[in-house]
């Protein structure tokens, strides 16, 4: 049985199956405003990690024009953390997301 050459390895053994990453609902931005900066991160993270989150970014939006979150005129206000710690919690989330 002989392969293509771009279907083996160096060492003439085949790969194998190619394994299809996760797929990644990317679900928007979501906006944070620590202390005096306002933050934006992609959703799906949040919704990903946390139960809170989650349930506040699957909550309907309703007539509501101002949806908390929606922009940065109207961000998840997050009172009481600093946004050094903040800025470095995002970085770990999105480690490849340029912030």
């Amino acid at each position: 049985m002989s392969t293509a050459p771009n279907e083996s390895t160096s060492d003439g053994a085949s790969p194998g199956p190619i394994a299809r990453p996760k797929r990644i609902r990317w679900g928007g931005i979501i906006f944070f405003k620590v202390e005096e900066i306002v933050f934006e991160a992609p959703r799906y993270r949040f919704a990903e990690e946390s139960e809170v989150f989650e349930t506040i970014l699957h909550l309907p939006a309703g007539s509501a024009r101002n949806v908390e979150g929606q922009d940065e005129e109207n961000p998840i206000v997050l009172e009481g953390y600093q946004a050094a710690h903040f800025d470095a919690l995002l970085k770990v989330l999105y480690p490849t997301w340029v912030l």
